[in-house]
């Protein structure tokens, strides 16, 4: 993604991470999530509390953070994630990084630190949500952060989420699931109106026919029974 060469200070940052992420590393925690089916070409098994510490003494930088996102590394790729400039990723580039999203810890992560604070979120849903189960998934809990991370355009996002609830009657894919859950969650934090409206939601899902979908609606209600 980076085309044009790259500036003195950039190499220096990516030098003074990698060092810092050698130093960091951890052995036990690498070996978790490879039992967890989480699994990259390399991974330092550095803890995610660490990495948010050791970003703070970067600024923002997309050119700093296209060249962490092309290494094949667990934690360059999730620095970047935090490093980048949300308004200034351009839509097409956005894309591009929601297809190489291939597993649970990548997709939280990046709808946490990029994707939920794109200024042009709800085009980004309207497509991803037709995309493969990852980009769905990614599309969910970005919805779900920035209903938590915002006040406005609730609404729309709201619906964009139910219709496609609506659609996952044919579905099995419980990590899908659990991002649905997350984004209901969210959305009954906004407001006692809206908690409401969600567990109304959520009686709804317990009527369908396909089970994961009622354990979805039980498994909110469950969480919401106070």
């Amino acid at each position: 993604m980076v085309e044009h060469p790259i500036s003195i200070d950039t190499k220096k940052s990516y030098k003074d991470i990698m060092q810092c992420i050698s130093r960091m590393q951890n052995g036990e925690i690498s070996k978790i999530l490879c039992k967890m089916g989480i699994v990259y070409r390399m991974n330092y098994g550095v803890s995610i509390p660490h990495l948010r510490q050791l970003v703070t003494d970067f600024k923002p930088n997309n050119e700093l953070a296209f060249i962490l996102w092309e290494k094949d590394i667990r934690e360059t790729k999730i620095l970047a994630s935090i490093l980048f400039e949300s308004n200034t990723v351009t839509f097409e580039q956005a894309l591009e990084i929601a297809s190489k999203l291939n597993n649970q810890e990548l997709v939280e992560q990046f709808s946490r630190n990029l994707f939920s604070r794109l200024p042009f979120l709800v085009l980004f849903m309207e497509r991803c949500l037709d995309g493969t189960s990852w980009e769905k998934m990614l599309a969910l809990y970005s919805a779900g952060w920035y209903i938590r991370q915002h006040g406005e355009s609730i609404d729309i996002i709201k619906q964009l989420c139910y219709s496609y609830v609506d659609e996952l009657n044919t579905v099995e894919n419980n990590q899908l699931h659990q991002s649905i859950l997350f984004v209901l969650q969210s959305l009954s934090m906004h407001s006692e109106l809206m908690r409401l409206e969600i567990k109304e939601k959520a009686h709804q899902l317990m009527n369908s026919e396909n089970c994961s979908i009622r354990r979805l609606g039980e498994e909110f209600l469950w969480l919401n029974a106070n």
